[in-house]
């Protein structure tokens, strides 16, 4: 709890703090007017000036600034263009996102490191080729095409998958996965090459330390030295790779919810980037910002579980 305080204190909220300014500095740079767009090319000047004072963009952009985020601390991130607040918006838009990010991490982890660890034990033969191909194809085909292209295959030419929209699971668990499987591998595809490749590289790295040579020294099994011995040590790289990979899952929402209707945090900013809305521009993205923050210090507690070495506050144990 001491280490997490310390993290908040001294990184966590410095960062956020900036990330705002950030965030709300470049939202005003966008082309567009957000009033303009408000009440419409043939609004009277009167309507216009109106909108502008309802916004708050006729003050002082610092005051702008203080009033935004003093209602961003407590959950107020204003009224969109469209009527309801962001707030509220994003209540609905959330779980879709978090929803659709845990599942593409989960696929991402799994297959990269089942992947990764067949490709190192049998280094040079089936496997490792297997996992170079699915790792190139990955990283070399765009997420958005490879969305296309599920949907192509499995959505529109064998129809085992519905070829758009979310279901809740609280309404139906079962559509809920169906509609869930093509987007989360759309998007876990590249996380599962990234991780795939660090885990082969570290595994194989790891087999080349002393311990490893003495526990098989004494006459373990390769499958007990591999799961015993050297997978927990080799995936501290991966868990940092995993928690890199989050930026780019978030950002992936961004493409994958447009091109499966996916009614999420990132279709939400694609329509208010399209629609000037610059309340719904700051609250989404200073809310990712702090998802991926968040994300980073809870991978740095994971380090700690993995190898006991490693001490929180940056010392370890020689």
């Amino acid at each position: 709890m001491r280490y997490i305080l310390h993290r908040l204190v001294t990184q966590l909220v410095p960062v956020m703090l900036v990330a705002s300014m950030l965030v709300f500095l470049v939202v005003r740079v966008i082309p567009g007017d957000p009033a303009a767009a408000a009440v419409g090319e043939n609004a009277t000047a009167e309507a216009y000036a109106q909108a502008r004072e309802k916004m708050g963009l006729d003050q002082p952009i610092h005051t702008q600034y203080i009033e935004w985020i003093s209602g961003a601390l407590v959950g107020d991130f204003g009224q969109s263009i469209k009527g309801p607040p962001a707030s509220e918006i994003i209540g609905s838009a959330f779980p879709a996102t978090v929803e659709l990010s845990v599942f593409s991490l989960l696929i991402g982890f799994g297959f990269g490191v089942v992947l990764g660890i067949l490709a190192a034990v049998d280094r040079g033969g089936f496997w490792d080729y297997f996992a170079g191909l699915w790792t190139g194809w990955n990283i070399g085909v765009p997420s958005f095409i490879a969305g296309l292209l599920y949907l192509l295959v499995f959505a529109v030419w064998l129809g085992w998958f519905p070829v758009a929209g979310r279901v809740p699971f609280t309404e139906n668990p079962l559509e809920a996965m169906k509609h869930l499987v093509l987007p989360s591998f759309a998007l876990g595809g590249i996380v599962a090459a990234q991780i795939s490749r660090f885990t082969r590289q570290s595994i194989l790295d790891t087999l080349n330390e002393d311990y490893i040579r003495t526990a098989r020294a004494k006459g373990l099994s390769e499958r007990a030295v591999i799961f015993r011995h050297a997978l927990k040590p080799s995936m501290i790289p991966v868990v940092t790779i995993m928690g890199l990979q989050l930026g780019s899952i978030l950002g992936g929402t961004l493409v994958i919810e447009s091109v499966f209707t996916w009614p999420g945090m990132g279709r939400a900013l694609v329509v208010a980037v399209r629609d000037r809305d610059y309340v719904m521009m700051q609250a989404i993205t200073l809310l990712l910002v702090m998802i991926f923050l968040s994300v980073n210090l809870m991978v740095d507690l994971v380090y700690v579980a993995l190898d006991p070495r490693i001490r929180l506050g940056g010392t370890s144990e020689a």
